[in-house]
């Protein structure tokens, strides 16, 4: 069991007492990820993607709190479950964890929850000696927690599946309607974000307003009267806006293209604070390329990029994590370390993903290497050398794939008549084109039915409020 002595300043005032260990974290907050995980949001997309960005910052604050680190982290939204709720019914929580203390950040997210913290006061505060050999390891404690849930839900999801949809045709005939239908009943909702955004532009300079495609068109309009509102009140500051592309979606700050992100589900003081203070974020930016190139040189002139669809960081955030990247390699040189043989000497034709620090270490389906800054090179390097092979065979596949995939999103979105073809980020060109080859040959079936629909293609069934169909890729 992992543990740590330190003098707390709250809880344990004056007194020594111990982190909790990755174990007991994970049993404090089993509950919780019940209440909040985002495969219980299979069909809700806009919650899924607020819990699993938060869920992931929640990580990697924990990791930081286990190894002394201070890691900043703004109040983390959450989407809750609750079972005296109708499905599609769900409670927003804001979650502000502020300090270092690991057994206060659990405390705070079960009373957040109106969950129990009986097993947590249980836990005895005296010291234990920490055994220097063993590292915290809260990412295992998870995946440990996650293989579990993942065959609960497994479970529960055979006994759905007896009850799912099997034949598409059948579910199109039912739906296609109705999707249109809502549709068409938000059409005023639509025009009203289209001068909302217009105005916007018109008044203030401002380049482009764009916005996720997960948050539903009620959702956009409430944030465009929110920002129209705080710049008529705030009219000054909004010159720092000029000529720049706002995009209303999962975090609030500068990304890594320049773009302006407000958080949808941010207050407007948040919003405010950073449109203030604009210019000095921009200032991450242009530390960016010197960054990329430092790492790029001590990983063998391999190629710093970044996928489409990587966790939404800040450019501050993303140079933290290059720095922190970087610094890892020095030190495994600095200890003498070399890379093995079987690495080539020039990982040109290479690319290489650097993601926060609860990220992955996978190959992605595009033959990128993915990272999170907090992976010790030696791992790195291991995974490196093991993967080469794979990483050239999917970069190929990839190269073949974009172009057909696209292709082929053109004829389904045109011999459809769909007004739009989108698909969910997990779904890659390869589960695409095997879709758009599929729907392809009911054309004569349901060709008709979808007309004038919008399609997105992601792992369910479902209509949404603004009249999206979605449909599995695999669709039977």
């Amino acid at each position: 069991m992992y543990s740590r002595i330190k003098i707390n300043n709250s809880a344990c005032a004056g007194a020594l007492c111990r982190y909790l260990s990755s174990a007991e974290i994970s049993t404090a907050l089993r509950p919780f990820y019940f209440s909040v995980h985002p495969d219980l949001f299979g069909k809700f997309p806009e919650q899924r993607k607020v819990n699993e960005n938060s869920l992931q910052q929640l990580s990697a604050l924990i990791e930081a709190q286990q190894s002394s680190r201070r890691v900043t982290v703004p109040p983390l939204p959450f989407y809750l479950r609750q079972k005296n709720m109708p499905e599609g019914d769900f409670k927003l929580i804001k979650i502000q964890l502020h300090g270092n203390n690991v057994r206060e950040t659990v405390i705070k997210i079960l009373n957040a929850c109106d969950i129990s913290t009986n097993y947590v006061d249980k836990i005895p505060r005296s010291i234990i000696k920490k055994d220097p050999l063993i590292k915290p390891d809260f990412a295992r404690a998870y995946e440990d927690f996650k293989s579990e849930f993942d065959n609960a839900h497994h479970i529960k999801r055979k006994v759905e599946e007896r009850k799912a949809i099997n034949n598409i045709m059948e579910w199109i005939y039912e739906n296609g309607s109705i999707g249109k239908q809502k549709y068409e009943l938000t059409e005023a909702t639509r025009e009203q974000v289209k001068s909302l955004i217009e105005n916007l532009c018109k008044l203030y300079g401002i380049k482009e307003v764009k916005y996720d495609s997960g948050w539903n068109i009620s959702h956009i309009r409430g944030a465009l009267q929110s920002l129209v509102s705080l710049a008529s009140q705030h009219s000054k500051v909004m010159s720092n806006l000029e000529g720049r592309t706002i995009v209303l979606g999962q975090f609030t700050g500068v990304s890594l293209d320049g773009d302006v992100f407000l958080n949808i589900i941010d207050v407007r003081n948040e919003w405010l604070s950073l449109i203030k203070k604009v210019s000095q974020e921009d200032s991450a930016l242009t530390t960016i390329p010197n960054y990329e190139k430092a790492l790029s040189s001590v990983l063998r002139d391999i190629h710093i990029c970044r996928r489409k669809y990587m966790p939404k960081v800040s450019a501050h955030q993303y140079c933290n994590h290059l720095r922190q990247l970087i610094t890892s390699i020095g030190d495994f040189y600095g200890r003498g370390n070399k890379f093995p043989d079987s690495i080539p000497k020039s990982l040109s034709k290479y690319q290489i993903v650097v993601e926060p620090e609860a990220g992955p270490l996978m190959v992605s389906p595009t033959g990128q290497f993915i990272t999170p800054s907090s992976c010790p090179t030696s791992e790195l390097v291991t995974f490196i050398a093991n993967n080469l092979d794979e990483a050239t065979t999917l970069m190929t596949e990839y190269s073949i794939n974009k172009h057909v995939e696209r292709a082929l999103y053109k004829e389904v979105k045109e011999r459809f008549g769909l007004l739009k073809l989108n698909k969910d980020d997990s779904i890659t060109p390869a589960l695409m084109i095997s879709c758009c080859q599929r729907l392809l040959t009911r054309i004569d079936k349901i060709g008709s039915k979808l007309q004038g629909n919008i399609l997105y293609i992601t792992h369910y069934y479902s209509v949404l409020s603004d009249g999206v169909l979605c449909i599995p890729w695999d669709f039977k």
